[in-house]
């Protein structure tokens, strides 16, 4: 009887400094951490078979002209297309949004023809009107402009 009363004295001992869920949570630390290490081994195996891959001159070249678009010396490198707007072109006629058969624009237009939508449009007052929206006189003579306004007034883009 005295062996059976130390046995259990000594476990509850045992199960109040010793508690079974830390030896649960380090399992599954345990548990996590060796999946983790398998999950980079595999990993590791893959990048050395890559290292290996590029160790020949024909991968890297193959993958300088893939992704980079590079070319070996005395070859040239040609883009081709598609034309825009529609998907089927007959020989020798201009392509749809081919920008030589556009117009001259001037720079003070620009803005207004550009393709992007989110781009601000710029109001443009309509002739013999001021910026300010009163119509200026015919015969008015204008006061001389300035060094600088002539600079400004010559390049039309800063308008």
């Amino acid at each position: 009887m005295r062996v059976a009363v130390a046995a259990g004295v000594a476990l509850v001992i045992l199960a109040t400094s010793f508690p079974l869920t830390v030896l649960y949570g380090q399992h599954r630390q345990l548990s996590s951490a060796a999946a983790q290490l398998s999950q980079l081994k595999h990993q590791n195996a893959l990048l050395a078979e890559q290292r290996q891959q590029l160790e020949s001159n024909a991968e890297v070249k193959r993958l300088a002209q893939q992704n980079y678009q590079l070319v070996a010396p005395g070859h040239s490198l040609f883009v081709i297309l598609p034309p825009a707007g529609r998907s089927t072109t007959t020989p020798g006629a201009p392509t749809v949004g081919d920008p030589a058969s556009q117009p001259l624009v001037s720079p003070a237009q620009a803005p207004n023809m550009s393709p992007d939508p989110g781009l601000p449009k710029v109001p443009t007052a309509p002739k013999g009107t001021s910026s300010t929206g009163t119509s200026a006189p015919a015969g008015a003579a204008h006061a001389p402009a300035g060094f600088w306004d002539r600079i400004t007034g010559s390049l039309e883009f800063w308008k």
